[in-house]
This record gives C-alpha cells, structure tokens and sequence, in this order.
C-alpha cells in the first residue's frame, strides 16, 4: 500500500494486496504535523476539548481515545469543522476482525509461487496490455515526467485494484481509528488521521470519498494511505483536484512521483533472473551486495535478458526466493523502491514480474517447486524457535518466514555442510529441531 501499510504491514490484505493487492507501513511517508503551532488557522477552535462531544459509539476504550485524539488534533491545527467530519459516527471494527486482517496478508502467509501465480495471471496480463494502449497518452505524459516506467505503474496499478476496477469499501477514517483505538502502531495511525484531515481542509479530497478505501484505510486505484497522499498526490490533469479514486491519470502520477521521489533510477533493471552454475555457493544469496562483474565472475549469467545491465558496475543482492529449488534473480536498487509501495519481498516481486510481462519481456526461465510442502504458521515457529535456541537468530517468534529467519537457516545450513539456500523444506524442519533437541 504506498501506499499502504505500509503502503505494512501485515496479514489480511486487502485481500490481494492484493496487496495482490494492498499495503505496508514503509508507505506512509508523508510529512509532519507541528504540535503547536503559534496560532490555529482560521475556523480552527480555541484548543479547547469542550467542544468535542461525540455520540457513544457503545465502547468506552474507543470514545475516551476518540475524545483525546480530537484533542490532539485540535492543538495541531486542524479545524472543528474537519475533526467532527472524520470523527464523528465512528464506531470501532470489532478487533478480532483487526487482527485477522493482519494476520491472512496474502504476500506474507501464502507461498510466493501462489502469490506470484494470482498476481502476474493471464487476465491480469491481458488486462494491463489493454489498459497500457488505451491510456497511452498518460502513460506517455507520466514517462516524460518521472523516472518510473509505464509497465511498474501499471504493474503496481493492476496489483493495488485491477486496474481501478476495485478500490475498496471499507471507510478509511474507522479503519484507521479502529487500529489506533486499540494501541496498533497509534503515533502512525492518528498520523493518518491528521493527514485526512489536511487533505479535506485543503479540498483535495471529500470525507465522502474516503468512505472508499481498503481494510488499511488506504484509497484510491494505487492504494496510498492518506499521508502518502498528502506528501506525493499529483493533478495530472490539471482540473485543480487529486482525484485517486476516480482520475486515473492523477491516480497514476501520483504513484509514478512517489516511486521518482522514492530512489527509482531511470534505465536499471529492478531485477534480471539469473542462472545459477553446478556447484555455486548458496550462502552468497545472503543478502550482500556485489558488483554485477563480480556475480559474473562467480558463474552467473542472464537467464532470459541479454544483459544484466548496462554497467558492470552497479550493484545487486542475489535473491532466492525458492532457495535452490526454483528461479532466482539478481535484485538491484529499484527493487526496494517497489518495496517502498509495500515492504514485503513476494509484493515487490509480483509488481516487477508483471511489469515484465506487461512490457513484453519473456516468462521466467525456471518453474516454482510447486510440488514442495511448505511449513505451516506452526511449523515455522518451530523452525524459529530451534534456530534461536541454537544460537542462530531468527528474530520473533511469529511463524512468518522472512529474511531473518532465512538468514539464521543459511548459517545452519552452512555449518553442517548443507546447500546453505536459507529455503525453509520440511526436511530443514527436522534437522533444525533435532539440533535443537
């Protein structure tokens, strides 16, 4: 989610983040709000609570956050009319609710060759081609504009709602109190809030239209969280509005100047699948960063591409996303500018794949191991547990396999001999937790 939470994350996508399509934390980099200012703006309130009397909304932990938050808004600026325009008739989403969403984010529980297959989909594929000819004099205003490339955009576009064809219909500002009521990341959700706020008062949104956002509060066809909006929205077509709900021109420049302000570098790859020589040292796909001459020296070359890149010297992490099983790929900078979008490794590389094959470029090279078995939430616990109390760190016990977890399995690996690929099998499960024993 720019865009989202980051956009953040993390377990319920906005079923697809899905984030395919929905956000991360990483996304809400809008800017600050001044906790005093020297004076409220005008039709802003004396600083005063008094008038602040909201409607119960039947639970007590939410209206005494809510009657405190109104006042912090009220001492940062914002105006009556906007705190009762986003408060008022809230009533919290039942928490259990919450935390499933959190918990079921396709791109964190689901296995990445799952993720990717539902992502980069023939429909999807056919679907973002069309989208790309019929908006081509966009597309063309965006390229001319931002260092981003049309098929990232529309990657991204395809991913956060199918291309505008679904932008959600959960009410921005009750998702976002209800995550705030109940303590979840609260200084970055009443963040959020603010930002609504701003965005009403300075009349580049409606309250109306934030009645449209996802299971995050994230709005618009590129999914941004409110903050992101307010930093990185964009009139592309100059009619005085930042319309990311309707405008698919503004929807898409605003993702296009996000990702330009986020580090994209114009004419690098965001990753070029490699192959991988008999016998290559696994342990390398660890997370370091090499010179594009140095992976060639040490056996790799471009599966489908004719070039890693057009310098050897750029630097690139190799990554495995299926360890010594499937495909893997060279990773350069832009790849976590994607991540800037929604910081999880199986997003970022759904957008690029589709971006691939929305530009025309070839399928990979190498097929997933579907036929592998991955770990439950509970094995995977179990892998973390074992790996901690071998002194490998796995980080948090929280059966999401990331790179922490597959980093402390690389060193096992390696020290017992193993194909140190980090890649989290059943067979793994058991000679972790026979060690461990």
């Amino acid at each position: 989610m720019a865009v989202r939470m980051f956009r953040i994350a993390m377990a319920g996508i906005a079923l697809g983040l899905l984030l395919g399509a929905c956000e991360t934390e990483e996304l809400a980099g809008g800017p600050g709000h001044a906790q005093k200012p020297p004076a409220p703006p005008a039709g802003g309130s004396t600083g005063s609570q008094s008038g602040f009397n909201f409607k119960t909304s039947g639970d007590a932990k939410f209206d005494a956050w809510r009657k405190t938050f109104a006042g912090k808004a009220d001492a940062s600026g914002r105006r009556d009319s906007s705190i009762h325009a986003v408060l008022d008739g809230l009533t919290p989403i039942e928490e259990t609710v919450q935390v499933a969403s959190f918990d079921n984010q396709a791109e964190f529980v689901k296995p990445i060759w799952d993720y990717a297959k539902s992502a980069v989909s023939p429909t999807r594929i056919s679907n973002g081609q069309a989208k790309l000819a019929d908006n081509r004099a966009i597309f063309d205003g965006i390229e001319a504009s931002y260092a981003t490339p049309r098929e990232i955009v529309a990657a991204i576009w395809g991913m956060e709602s199918s291309y505008g064809a679904f932008i959600g219909d959960v009410d921005a500002p009750r998702a976002i109190a209800s995550q705030a009521a109940v303590g979840r990341r609260k200084d970055f959700n009443e963040g959020e809030l603010l930002a609504i706020m701003q965005l009403i008062e300075n009349g580049s949104a409606t309250r109306a239209q934030f009645a449209k956002a996802s299971w995050a509060g994230a709005v618009g066809q590129t999914q941004f969280m409110p903050t992101t909006f307010l930093a990185h929205g964009r009139d592309f077509d100059k009619d005085g509005k930042k319309d990311l709900w309707t405008d698919a021109g503004d929807a898409l420049a605003s993702a296009a100047n996000y990702l330009t302000a986020s580090g994209w570098k114009k004419d690098q790859p965001w990753a070029v699948e490699t192959k991988i020589p008999e016998g290559f040292d696994y342990s390398l796909g660890d997370g370091r960063k090499l010179t594009v001459a140095a992976w060639k020296a040490a056996g790799l070359t471009p599966a489908t591409a004719p070039e890693f890149a057009n310098s050897d010297a750029l630097q690139a992490e190799l990554f495995l996303p299926a360890g010594s099983y499937g495909p893997a790929f060279l990773l350069f900078d832009n790849f976590g500018v994607i991540k800037r979008y929604n910081n999880a490794d199986s997003y970022a590389l759904a957008v690029g794949l589709l971006a691939d094959r929305l530009a025309g470029r070839p399928d990979l090279s190498r097929p997933w191991p579907t036929d592998i078995v991955m770990l439950t939430q509970n094995q995977a616990k179990e892998l973390q547990t074992g790996l901690n109390k071998l002194g490998y760190a796995a980080g948090n016990v929280d059966g999401v396999i990331g790179r922490g977890t597959r980093g402390a399995l690389q060193k096992f690996q390696r020290d017992r001999g193993l194909v140190a690929d980090g890649f989290p099998t059943q067979d793994m499960l058991i000679k972790v937790s026979a060690a461990a024993a």
